[in-house]
């Protein structure tokens, strides 16, 4: 079955599933890529903090792989109201921003040139510019805005 992956947080849950599917212990799939119980907890636990070559053996350990698949490139456009019900329309600072509806209802956001200010502008500028919103950087110049949920 194919889990299309854009961001490294939803490999998490697959990795753990993966894992119990085939009826392994941290400790065995450990033994077969050759590291320890402990890092195999590390690695699903936060799989960006892996290498791509650690990665591979884990997932050739599990019965899976890793597929590259091209899709159209999206157009970046500035959003508006275009999709209303996939997004609220994500306000952007000033600048050379552009904006990506995503599937899962979040906005990736894109800022094309550097920026000349301190590493941590450009994310508190795009929290304040969208209050309502969860917004996490993926890199220095990429962002992921996706409405906050609800919680109890």
């Amino acid at each position: 079955m194919d889990y299309p992956l854009r961001f490294v947080d939803q490999l998490r849950p697959h990795l753990k599933a993966l894992r119990k599917q085939r009826g392994l212990t941290q400790a065995q799939v450990g033994a077969l890529v050759g590291v320890s119980q402990a890092r195999i907890a590390e690695i699903e636990a936060n799989p960006g903090a892996v290498s791509f070559e650690q990665l591979m053996k884990l997932l050739s350990a599990l019965g899976a792989s890793f597929c590259l698949r091209e899709e159209a490139a999206p157009s970046p456009v500035p959003l508006a109201a275009e999709e209303p019900a996939l997004y609220d329309a994500v306000k952007l600072p000033p600048g050379p921003w552009t904006a990506t509806p995503m599937s899962d209802q979040s906005v990736l956001v894109r800022l094309e040139a550097e920026s000349p200010g301190a590493p941590g502008e450009s994310l508190r500028a795009l929290q304040a510019l969208n209050p309502g919103k969860d917004v996490k950087p993926t890199s220095r110049r990429n962002f992921v805005v996706r409405p906050k949920r609800e919680s109890w």
